[in-house]
């Protein structure tokens, strides 16, 4: 996820050129609500050990849905609208068919968002 993340900070730093800095949403689609704080924690952590002042990664996450059309609806509601560059999707503890990414896969592919799961 670091690696992710400083791939993130590196391609925007070339293409942004002006003194504000700008912000970039990364959205993640966590399995559990208490992963969101781990999440943010660590966006925080690479603002801080690769930050510059050209951008500033801005956490956002859902958690997955119990049907992939809410899961859907989700996605497309709290991170597209929130114009995510890429979404990171975890993967529950336990195989449940129902928590798949593929929802996820088909709304982020269609409107050509990056995810990594």
């Amino acid at each position: 996820m670091r690696l992710f993340l400083l791939a993130v900070f590196f391609s925007c730093s070339f293409a942004r050129g002006g003194c504000e800095p700008k912000i970039v949403n990364i959205g993640a689609v966590l399995s559990q609500k208490r992963y969101e704080q781990v999440f943010k924690d660590a966006v925080a952590q690479a603002n801080q050990m690769y930050g510059r002042e050209k951008f500033k990664l801005n956490a956002i996450s859902v958690t997955h849905k119990p049907n992939a059309i809410q899961m859907a609806l989700s996605v497309c509601e709290d991170l597209i609208s929130s114009q995510v560059y890429a979404i990171l999707v975890s993967h529950p503890p336990q195989s449940n068919d129902h928590l798949t990414p593929t929802p996820v896969s088909y709304t982020a592919g269609f409107y050509r968002i990056p995810w990594w799961g």
